[in-house]
């Protein structure tokens, strides 16, 4: 007993840490029943005629162990409806637009990483061999020469102007339930090359390649408008032509190449020097302005335009005489995932489930009708599966709002017709109307709307606390005892 007592106060203490709304409410449901079951029991003087303290403590213990059990009654439907309501979001979920880390993985391998695009960089050297002559510690011992090659860098900004134009068109890829953001670009690089030595050198036009094992396709390399593809090399991840240099020769590097990618892409000049005369022009046919976002570390472009359908953006980034490290690029927007609707839906039905729990558990008690508690546990039972229903038929009746059409409106509509029928009056009205706005209307528009999700639990709870507020002070108006004038003698 203990266990299951403390095992009680652990869940209460959840909910009321993680929902104090739901909590306060569900907290008042539980003791508005427990006080009406002990004081609806006969007197102890009243029981079978017979009267006497023992009699007295008897009947007591038998109105509160009544009262108790009708508490863990309620208190165990609520743990077996709220288990069956996150089962049946889990299955959904678990279906539909469920994102891992393993399947992002696996997309990556066979479609593409994100990709991080480093500038060009040049490296224009001579080398030298010197003679480096080695003194011995014992002067009776010749010096040693010996011979080494030195690496000497020509100093100088060999960049005159770049001119960059990538295409990136979005292609989503999907895995397992879920899509993930893919992309494919079309690059093309231009830079306009000038050695800054005056005599003779040799070169290196080092291009990193922008993801490790990617797809690199219709690559094409040209130097001064002739094909150098063929004296390409790869080093470590990079493309390497090496040639010689005349003073002051002036180049055209041109580079292109097709890939594919995940999630973003980004540019970035890693090299400390001076950005001279640069463009880069990212052009996203079908990435709205509205929907733009940049990856971390990346400055906003200088200008945007929309392409010429009005469908996507231009991007353009122009540097000139600039020193800067940041880099440039765009981040694919999350993807509206398959039953995304629904699942966001879904994600607010327990909220909505035992807000209703408690408002009917509250206002049947206070409104003295029979069988309240009951009621409640059948009128829970079946908002419950209703809920259940919508996940299970959303594949099957074209998404949610088919779904919610045909399953969830028709079957909260006939929940709340019985209700009328079993609670007579205005009172079966008001909680017919409370069960529609908040089973139905609460959940889709909390759901729909994430960023006032807050405001509209708040808004049902007000008017939920005014009706059982309204209640209370007609119970207490009723009991109230009365008054009787005065007799004034003539």
């Amino acid at each position: 007993m203990k266990v299951i007592f403390q095992k009680f106060l652990g869940r209460a203490s959840d909910l009321a840490d993680t929902e104090p709304i739901l909590g306060l409410f569900l907290g008042a449901a539980l003791l508005a029943v427990f006080l009406a079951a002990f004081a609806q029991g006969k007197p102890a003087a009243e029981h079978n005629g017979k009267s006497g303290l023992v009699w007295m403590l008897y009947g007591n213990f038998t109105r509160l162990l009544w009262a108790a059990l009708l508490v863990v009654f309620l208190v165990g439907t609520v743990a077996v409806l709220r288990t069956y309501l996150r089962q049946s979001v889990a299955n959904f979920q678990r279906t539909h637009g469920r994102v891992t880390t393993a399947n992002y993985n696996a997309v990556q391998t066979i479609w593409g990483a994100e990709q991080q695009q480093g500038e060009l960089r040049v490296e224009i050297y001579n080398d030298e061999e010197v003679t480096e002559r080695i003194e011995s510690e014992d002067l009776t011992k010749p010096a040693v020469l010996r011979k080494k090659t030195v690496r000497r860098f020509a100093t100088g900004n060999p960049f005159l102007a770049a001119r960059h134009d990538v295409t990136l068109r979005q292609n989503p890829r999907k895995k397992g339930s879920a899509l993930y953001g893919g992309y494919e670009t079309d690059c093309r690089f231009t830079w306009q090359l000038k050695n800054p030595a005056s005599g003779t050198n040799k070169s290196n036009l080092i291009f990193p390649l922008p993801a490790a094992g990617a797809m690199y396709d219709e690559l094409s390399a040209t130097l001064n408008g002739q094909d150098v593809l063929p004296q390409v090399q790869i080093r470590e991840g990079a493309l390497v032509l090496a040639r010689e240099v005349e003073p002051n020769e002036p180049m055209e590097f041109r580079l292109a190449f097709k890939s594919r990618g995940m999630s973003h892409w980004y540019f970035q000049v890693r090299e400390a020097r001076e950005v001279r005369d640069f463009t880069l022009t990212l052009t996203l046919p079908d990435l709205p302005k509205d929907k733009l976002n940049y990856p971390e570390g990346c400055m906003t472009p200088t200008g945007i335009q929309p392409t010429a359908d009005g469908a996507g953006s231009m991007l353009a980034y122009r540097l000139d005489h600039a020193l800067s490290n940041k880099g440039m690029g765009v981040a694919l927007p999350q993807l509206p995932q398959p039953g995304a609707t629904t699942n966001a839906v879904l994600a607010e039905i327990e909220r909505a489930w035992v807000l209703l729990f408690a408002m009917l558990a509250l206002s049947l008690t206070l409104a003295s009708a029979r069988h309240a508690v009951l009621l409640t546990a059948l009128f829970g039972a079946a908002t419950a599966f209703a809920y259940g229903l919508l996940g299970d038929f959303s594949d099957l009746l074209f998404g949610f709002w088919g779904t919610g059409g045909l399953v969830l409106l028709p079957g909260f509509t006939l929940l709340a017709w019985l209700l009328v029928r079993a609670v007579r009056g205005s009172l079966g009205r008001w909680l017919a109307l409370q069960m529609i706005l908040i089973g139905i209307v609460y959940p889709c528009v909390a759901g729909l709307d994430p960023e006032r999700q807050s405001l509209y639990l708040n808004l049902c709870a007000v008017v939920f606390l005014a009706f059982a507020a309204s209640l209370l002070m007609k119970q207490v108006a009723q009991q109230a005892p009365l008054v009787e004038k005065p007799v004034v003698a003539g």
